[in-house]
């Protein structure tokens, strides 16, 4: 299974941390969405342009949160809780292969056309086929026959995934998969197609909001000058939920601009700038958004020191995250010394609480960081700890600037040992990445589906997006049988056990889980924030 990072996630990630001045602050709009009417309409922002609306083709979470408006798949998924969608009811065989999904018959498009079975058949065999180019194809390798049909091997018509009427759809998967549910309500690649409208419009499908019809409780009425306005789509079969009369998108790059709007009551939601959440004390919520902080270390030979996991051992041990955490992210975020995401849910309680993980200490060990160092200068031949010349990559903002410096500094205070810092564009951090052109880089993650195995397969052997060039047999034997374990609990086990391997290994360095302070006006209700795929979803959001 591969996927592919959610590249402008991690850039507003990276913005988000940048230093804010702030003036007072104030209440944000407080006149039911700032209209000056009766009409209830909610106005946010994002420091992530959207890159298309066409849902096939997302590849960040502000493409998936638009879609999650307009589509509707065969279920909704609702910050984490499982609702109908277009499906009304489902079946799932005895071995969990087969799901049988019974359409709504009055689930419509926004034209008026009946939303058919064969229109689940199209979007997904369009998502899979190669021609298509689909950044997250990754996520339809679940089907029946997915992994093949990506690769060119097999036809589309081949995927797991059948009309056996316009109101009947059965799915095959390639494995249990028990997040299956959870995946198609949330991941906008799941949602259906019209086939005629995109064979009409071609290369232009979905180009603006007059080339689409949508599946979804509302419309697109208006996109250009970085704005999208939403409006509710009068066919939708559970029109009655939908309470906003208008919803207005924003793309604002600076979060201190962001910040001002809803001062002045431009905005009615706005996430906080790490460094003004102490100006909103007492006035701010937060959520954890499933997002990790991490290093990768290149360990495919290129770089000796980091091929050596004793080197690897004392760079971890070597790091404060507490002390790190306040100095980076003023305290907000959550110290983190693991890979995944503690707020998935496990098997009775959150996989964190579950987890028995035993992993560097949050206040760093020096004495043992120091052990560590001393084997790895042993077994690479050097004298002294200045011989070790390592080059940490990251992004060119000032945020990414003070995580490298806070962490030079202490790995050379601790071991003495020289790290040079390289500064440039976000995007070349995530080409020299995936090119394996890197000794130390940033990286982040966020999870797709609501299942540790988004994260662990990062460091799998087979997976492409595997740019540590980490390979563990016993690691790849055990991320191998969680997917075919039906027993939730053994399942949960060998991922407790994989991440372990991770953690014994040295494999890449944890920082932190993000935490996000933000700011809503108290009119606005309803609104579910979640930690996959969709951070805000505001479908059935209202306004008092």
């Amino acid at each position: 299974m591969k996927k592919k990072v959610f590249a402008a996630l991690l850039a507003t990630a990276m913005v988000g941390t940048m230093l804010a001045g702030c003036s007072t602050p104030g209440s944000g709009g407080s006149d039911g969405g700032g209209s000056g009417s009766d009409e209830k309409v909610f106005r946010y922002s994002t420091s992530t342009e959207p890159t298309t609306l066409d849902p096939t083709k997302g590849n960040c979470i502000p493409d998936n949160e638009i879609a999650h408006a307009l589509t509707e798949s065969l279920v909704r998924n609702t910050g984490g809780d499982i609702e109908a969608g277009v499906a009304e009811s489902w079946e799932v065989s005895d071995d969990g292969l087969t799901y049988t999904f019974k359409l709504n018959p009055d689930a419509k498009w926004s034209d008026g056309e009946q939303i058919k079975a064969q229109d689940f058949v199209y979007s997904w065999q369009r998502l899979m086929d190669p021609d298509t180019a689909a950044p997250y194809a990754f996520i339809g390798e679940y089907l029946k026959n997915g992994l093949a049909v990506e690769k060119g091997e097999m036809d589309p018509s081949e995927l797991g995934v059948v009309a056996q009427d316009d109101t009947t759809l059965v799915v095959t998967l390639e494995r249990p998969t028990a997040y299956f549910l959870s995946m198609i309500g949330s991941s906008a690649q799941y949602a259906p197609l019209r086939q005629d409208i995109v064979e009409k419009y071609g290369s232009d499908f979905a180009a603006d909001y007059e080339k689409n019809v949508y599946s979804g409780p509302y419309v697109l009425t208006k996109s250009s000058d970085n704005q999208w306005f939403f409006e509710p789509n009068e066919e939708y079969w559970n029109r009655d939920a939908i309470k906003l009369d208008r919803v207005e998108l924003s793309y604002v790059q600076n979060p201190d601009t962001a910040l001002a709007m809803y001062e002045d009551g431009e905005l009615d939601y706005v996430t906080i700038p790490t460094a003004a959440i102490s100006s909103y004390d007492g006035k701010d919520n937060t959520f954890l958004n499933g997002n990790v902080d991490y290093f990768y270390f290149n360990m495919d030979g290129s770089c000796p020191e980091l091929a050596n996991k004793n080197m690897r051992l004392a760079l971890n041990y070597a790091l404060n995250r507490n002390e790190y955490n306040e100095l980076v992210n003023y305290g907000y975020y959550k110290p983190s010394n693991h890979l995944v995401f503690s707020g998935l849910t496990g098997v009775e309680k959150t996989y964190g609480e579950e987890s028995t993980l035993q992993s560097y200490p949050l206040d760093g060990d020096e004495a043992k960081a120091k052990e560590y160092l001393n084997a790895a200068l042993s077994e690479l031949g050097y004298s002294d700890p200045s011989q070790v010349k390592l080059t940490l990559t990251t992004s060119d903002n000032e945020s990414s600037k003070k995580q490298a410096e806070v962490c030079q500094e202490m790995w050379n205070s601790t071991l003495g040992i020289n790290v040079e810092i390289e500064q440039v564009t976000y995007n070349e951090v995530l080409t020299r990445q995936a090119d394996g052109d890197y000794q130390i880089v940033w990286a982040g993650w966020g999870s797709d589906y609501d299942d540790p195995y988004s994260y662990l397969e990062l460091f799998m052997s087979s997976s492409a997006y595997n740019y540590s060039g980490f390979k563990n047999d016993q690691y790849d034997a055990l991320m191998t049988a969680t997917q075919t374990e039906t027993d939730t609990a053994k399942r949960m086990d060998e991922m407790h056990q994989a991440e372990q391997i991770l953690i014994d290994e040295g494999a890449f360095l944890p920082q932190a889980e993000r935490e996000v302070h933000y700011l809503i006006d108290d009119d606005v209700k309803d609104v579910t924030f979640f930690y996959c795929s969709i951070n805000i979803d505001w479908v059935y959001a209202d306004i008092a």
